[in-house]
């Protein structure tokens, strides 16, 4: 069998469930994350997922970026990420 993917060896063949269940896909500002969930309601950046090149200029969204979560007005509290 061949996979290809752009998500990282770790992720797709975690031999523990507990590391995968700490990432999840978010998006900001239009763009695709994955992110690792840490203490409080903060999220390091894993990974952009985005296709578009110019999405990798922005220095607010490289991997190790640790971001507040926070809800929006229209969503629903439980599905902040």
């Amino acid at each position: 069998m061949i996979l290809y993917t752009s998500m990282p060896h770790e992720v797709v063949f975690s031999a523990v469930q507990s590391d995968f269940e700490k990432h999840s896909m978010i998006e900001m500002n239009g763009i695709p994350l994955m992110v690792e969930q840490l203490e409080n309601q903060d999220c390091r950046i894993v990974r952009m997922m985005s296709t578009d090149p110019a999405h990798y200029l922005d220095a607010n969204l490289q991997p190790g970026t640790v971001l507040k979560m926070t809800v929006a007005p229209d969503q629903n509290p439980s599905s902040s990420l």
